[in-house]
């Protein structure tokens, strides 16, 4: 049964999902035999892979959720179970209290550790289980960034997720590995910017006001005035993508042939551009300029093919044209300016309104619709 479920995907997974079978799986998730349960294990994960809210389901009426992470932490279990263990929970869509409950911060703190020492496993013959597992746990402490109380932002500190999620980007990681890592970058740099915008009071003359010490921990003995959050962020804060020194990285996968890994780093990139009128943002901008990703974006906008990936490279090129030197910069960029005239006759609805923005902040739209660049500035 499992070599032939196993030779077919979401066809076969719809099949057994709706026909109630994966019920007879269950069990031998704990079956005595190694061999039943690696291929239950293995079944299990390329279920929810497509169905993986049905598979969690199922799990919590037979309350064996737990028997998954049980296997994770056995290390008398074989690699391949484990492997699928990460990799399925890392499907599910965990409620709050499953993942305080089920994981906990004492899991996150195993995780990281163990993530080190997966990179350092470079044997051939177990290099797709650990790449498998690499993605699992990833895709695990992705669940502690969705939704961030006081407690989860604990967790995320004292293990400094935002660095091993930064980690995970370099070239020796596989594809779906940097795409999970860029993913749980960007939700943590939303957070940074949900706190700001709630708590944005000035640091008083006493010492530094609630907000600072919960979006970036303790005080530094020399803070200076993060441009991203307009506010001071200790040089080790794990909400923001410049002090933790993620920005780089990010950039560098811009360059990455998966296309799913570059929409994910642009869409942690996009969450440095969020607060465009801010009195910083050319100081983002600067910023951004300085880590070569004003020029790693242009250069994925010309040549890129995806409707989604150009449409969300153009909303920040957009934005940051709207900094003077820049866009007087870029002016005579024709590469820049072929492409973006391609995005304004062929774009969708949002495409072709960014392209006419940036063309006209580039005094380049004239020639493209007819209209003058006295409009320039307006929209400022």
């Amino acid at each position: 049964m499992f070599y032939i479920c196993l030779s077919y995907s979401e066809l076969v997974a719809s099949h057994i999902t709706s026909k109630g079978g994966f019920g007879s799986v269950i069990p031998f998730l704990e079956h005595p035999e190694v061999e039943h349960r690696v291929f239950a294990f293995k079944l299990t994960r390329l279920i929810s892979e497509w169905f993986s809210q049905y598979i969690a389901n199922e799990l919590r009426l037979s309350n064996k959720l737990t028997v998954l992470k049980e296997k994770l932490l056995n290390n008398q279990s074989t690699s391949d179970e484990r492997s699928d263990a990460a990799q399925i929970l890392a499907n599910f869509s965990l409620s709050e209290g499953e993942i305080q409950t089920l994981l906990g911060g004492d899991f996150v703190e195993w995780t990281a550790v163990t993530l080190k020492n997966q990179r350092r496993i470079s044997n051939a013959r177990s290099s797709y289980t650990a790449s498998g597992m690499q993605e699992g746990l990833i895709g695990l402490l992705l669940h502690f960034t969705r939704n961030l109380d006081q407690q989860t932002l604990n967790i995320v500190r004292e293990n400094r997720l935002m660095g091993i999620f930064c980690e995970q980007l370099d070239y020796t990681s596989k594809a779906k590995v940097k795409q999970l890592a860029a993913i749980g970058l960007k939700h943590l740099s939303e957070f940074g910017r949900s706190v700001t915008a709630r708590d944005s009071k000035p640091p008083s003359s006493s010492g530094f006001c609630s907000f600072f010490v919960l979006m970036c921990g303790k005080a530094s003995s020399q803070p200076s005035m993060c441009p991203i959050h307009n506010c001071l962020c200790d040089e080790d804060s794990q909400l923001c993508l410049l002090k933790s020194n993620c920005i780089k990285p990010l950039v560098d996968i811009l360059h990455d042939n998966d296309t799913d890994v570059q929409l994910a780093a642009v869409d942690a990139l996009s969450t440095l551009l969020l607060d465009y009128t801010s009195c910083s943002f050319k100081r983002v901008v600067d910023e951004l300029e300085h880590l070569g990703a004003i020029d790693s974006l242009i250069t994925l906008f010309t040549e890129v093919r995806s409707e989604e990936l150009q449409e969300k490279t153009i909303w920040m090129i957009e934005k940051i044209l709207r900094v003077d030197n820049v866009s007087d910069r870029y002016a005579l960029n024709h590469s820049l300016v072929r492409a973006l005239v391609e995005s304004f006759k062929h774009g969708n609805t949002n495409t072709r309104k960014h392209a006419q923005d940036a063309l006209t902040l580039l005094k380049q739209l004239s020639g493209v619709s007819g209209k003058t660049s006295s409009q320039t500035r307006a929209r400022r």
